[in-house]
């Protein structure tokens, strides 16, 4: 349910759904705490030492405002980690069972299909289902606004989906519908064209092979392989969908072609997967010698194929050509492709701008190397050293923004939460079940992996699920003796703890929506209602900046100037690093008749290379008489 909620809120990336997830998710915990015969009965060392994994992190992030500055940004930060807490905590509470781990699977397969089918059809068939084009670019992105999140939730569902229908203890009628609903989940990650994510997708499945060793195997690739590639050759081969004007009537054409394959190579899995439902139970059949089922064979015999793959590579030259490509990776910072045919990226090996992001995120590490330069800082100190012009809000590597913004610290908690999850999920990889425990690993160090190079930690619709299944696999079963005992005071307790944690995600939550309508009020030049819904945001959580450059800007266009300096004053120090403050702060003092040039001074020490401060220097360099005038006519970077 959490996945396709914030699916459909652009992924969860914007502070107003991760503030609401976390609100809804403290209810819950609240509930199960005065209600549960008993509440804290799936506690286990692994549970708690994750759950404190995350609420330290959650922690150093609120605490980091104190050296930041910017408490409205280390707030929204510590709402996301919150939500994967309480998430850990909620899922995990109820206690593990193999069945429950089984439907977590289930759900989080028909999530990413729901999700991916959606997606699908707004790019095959956008006369069936058109797009606002502001909410899809030229790859696939639909519904969350990123093609690279949604081809990583393609690939999770894709394991997912791989690991039920090659599970011989599901349940048959989900072996089949998961066979079917592979050629959707390969289309939609092929259109996204993120080359991370196939590839994220690809160790998945070789991980659940491998962690999971399903018997049903053999019936899963016969009906895999040729439908899931038919499909993503159909869409391979529509050059259409590659290019930027992938909603004309040839491309639309070419999109109803795609559906078709798709559509038939669905069934013809679902088809085949029931036909072939008897060689199962003649695979669970098999057993082999107790002398083959040795761990010291099986650990030998890995042994001995991993140096025979070796051996090939050294003989094909394998080392050399990977040194080649991580030369090209490192030497081309953008990803280009000829005539704006987005399939020439697929084997483009350029890091697109990445070791540039990296490189400013470990500047600011190096400066602060134990605590960071602060929660959410990433954006201001992308302006202040940028190496380019474009504008960057996320240094896309979850290891190294977390450096540069919370430090030695802040990577530890962060590793270490992650890790005791991917660990919790391998402990289940064993015994009958061990098909589940291995999809959930799989996708998890495939999740991981995908997060070194991108902003996964950013988007809940492809991360909640992580936490939310780890709070599960590390557990204690359930109908263990509890640890704790429940008592009436312990459950007040923790339930005013838990409420106490959810003030200030729902003051987030109650300023987020009049915010984003006073934006579209100024944009519109309606100040009347802009101001009144700045005001509303402002006394819902008082330390945001943006509803007092709001205000400062309506006050500027209706002549109240002092009134817009003092409004600027405010957004300045509620985040001092910002130099969109600090510009509103110059233009409020022009249109006030006094000395603008410290305040754009600053701007440009804050961001030397935004045009917007340097025009707007140049054009109040002089003529004091002129300020309050040139004031109206400079540019803005908001509306």
């Amino acid at each position: 349910m959490f996945v396709l909620g914030f699916a459909f809120a652009s992924g969860g990336f914007l502070p107003g759904p991760v503030a609401l997830g976390v609100s809804v998710l403290a209810a819950l915990l609240i509930l199960r705490v005065a209600l549960a015969t008993h509440p804290w009965g799936s506690l286990s060392a692994g549970y708690v030492a994750g759950a404190t994994a995350l609420a330290l992190l959650a922690g150093w992030t609120l605490l980091s405002e104190r050296w930041s500055g910017a408490p409205a940004r280390a707030i929204v930060e510590y709402d996301r980690v919150l939500l994967y807490l309480l998430g850990f905590l909620l899922v995990g509470a109820v206690g593990r069972t193999p069945d429950r781990l089984r439907w977590v699977v289930r759900g989080i397969a028909a999530a990413a299909f729901a999700v991916c089918l959606c997606g699908l059809v707004t790019r095959l068939a956008p006369d069936v289902w058109p797009v606002d084009p502001s909410l899809e670019g030229d790859r696939l992105s639909y519904p969350l606004g990123y093609w690279n999140a949604l081809g990583l939730l393609a690939a999770i569902g894709s394991v997912m989906t791989f690991a039920l229908t090659a599970d011989d203890r599901e349940a048959p009628v989900a072996r089949v519908l998961a066979a079917g609903a592979l050629p959707v989940l390969g289309a939609t990650l092929l259109l996204t064209f993120s080359r991370g994510a196939i590839a994220a997708g690809a160790v998945g499945l070789i991980l659940l092979l491998v962690a999971g060793r399903p018997r049903a195997l053999l019936s899963a690739l016969l009906v895999a392989v040729p439908t899931v590639a038919a499909a993503m050759a159909s869409a391979y081969g529509a050059e259409l969908l590659a290019t930027q004007d992938a909603t004309s009537a040839a491309a639309i054409a070419q999109g109803h072609d795609v559906a078709l394959v798709v559509a038939v190579g669905a069934l013809l899995a679902a088809a085949a997967r029931a036909a072939l439902l008897p060689l199962d139970r003649r695979m669970q059949r098999l057993v082999l010698p107790a002398t083959l089922r040795r761990p010291a064979l099986r650990w030998g015999a890995a042994g001995a194929v991993a140096a025979s793959a070796v051996a090939v590579s050294l003989v094909l030259g394998v080392p050399g050509a990977v040194s080649r490509q991580y030369d090209r990776f490192e030497s081309a910072d953008s990803v280009t492709q000829a005539d704006d045919d987005l399939r020439g990226r697929l084997t483009n090996p350029g890091n697109n701008g990445r070791t540039q992001q990296w490189q400013v995120a470990l500047g600011a590490f190096e400066r602060e190397p134990l605590r960071g330069a602060g929660a959410g800082t990433y954006p201001l100190e992308w302006d202040r050293r940028r190496p380019a012009v474009y504008q960057v809000e996320d240094a896309h590597s979850l290891y190294i923004e977390i450096l540069g913004e919370l430090g030695i610290v802040g990577l530890v908690l962060v590793l270490a939460a992650i890790v005791l999850v991917l660990v919790g999920f391998l402990a289940r990889a064993r015994g009958p079940d061990r098909v589940v425990g291995g999809a959930l690993f799989a996708a998890g160090l495939a999740w991981a992996m995908h997060a070194a190079i991108d902003w996964d930690w950013e988007m809940p619709a492809i991360t909640f699920w992580l936490f939310a299944a780890g709070g599960l696999a590390l557990a204690a079963p359930a109908g263990a003796q509890p640890r704790l005992p429940a008592t009436p005071i312990a459950r007040i307790v923790v339930a005013l703890g838990l409420l106490l944690l959810a003030i200030v995600p729902a003051r987030v939550f109650l300023s987020e929506r009049p915010l984003r309508e006073s934006a579209r009020a100024f944009a519109a030049r309606d100040c009347a209602t802009a101001v009144d819904r700045a005001l509303a945001s402002s006394a819902a959580l008082g330390v945001r900046p943006e509803p007092f450059i709001l205000l400062g800007y309506c006050n500027v266009r209706l002549g109240q100037s002092e009134l817009a300096v003092r409004a600027m004053r405010n957004a300045v120090s509620r985040d001092p690093g910002n130099w969109e403050g600090h510009y509103g702060l110059a233009l409020a003092r022009a249109a006030a008749g006094e000395d603008p040039r410290p305040s754009l001074r600053r701007a440009r020490h804050l961001n030397p290379d935004e045009p917007l401060v340097v025009q707007t220097t140049r054009l109040l360099a002089d003529d004091p008489d002129r300020w309050r005038q040139l004031a109206l006519r400079a540019g803005l970077p908001v509306g």
